[in-house]
Formats: structure tokens, sequence, C-alpha cells
């Protein structure tokens, strides 16, 4: 798990994990699909899919799901937490 409270840890965190999916051989990620959203409160949602990595040549890397936890701001939805787990993980939020 990783905490990310600055723009400087974000930028490290996000150099360094597109940095081991180079190492891995990534190239390319899927769409999101299916994406799942679903708004709790007037500045909080949730956000679910699963989604695919790619290898060059379209060789299946690794399939992901991700759940979002969403904040709105005066500037607009923000992130404030990721989860990544299991594709047959992914919450049905309709």
């Amino acid at each position: 798990m990783s905490v990310i409270a600055t723009h400087a840890d974000a930028k490290a965190w996000m150099n360094a994990f597109w940095g081991r999916l180079m190492e891995r051989g990534f190239s390319r990620a899927s769409k999101f699909s299916p994406l799942h959203v679903k708004q709790v409160s007037s500045s909080a949602a949730m956000a679910s899919v699963q989604f695919v990595r790619y290898a060059g040549g379209g060789r299946e890397l690794e399939r992901i799901g991700a759940t979002y936890v969403l904040h709105r701001t005066h500037a607009g939805w923000k992130i404030a937490v990721i989860v990544t787990h299991d594709p047959d993980g992914v919450l049905r939020l309709d």
C-alpha cells in the first residue's frame, strides 16, 4: 500500500509504477470494461472497473480490477483512493 500526500509523492510513485510495467513489457491497456459508478453523496462517489494490460504483440500481460473512491472539490472530482484487486472483485454499484 502506498500513501501519496503531495504532488512530489504522486510523481515519484507514478514514475516507479510505469517503470515496473515497462520492465514487464507493457505496451497498452484496454478500455475500462465494465465501468460501474455510484455517487453516494454530493461530494463522494465510487467507481469499480476491470481492465486488461497488454505487452508487445498483443499478448495479455494481466487482468486487473480497480475500485476508486472519488471526492468532489471546488475544482471537480478527484481520486482519493485507488484499490487494485482481482478482476472478479469488481463492485456492481448499480
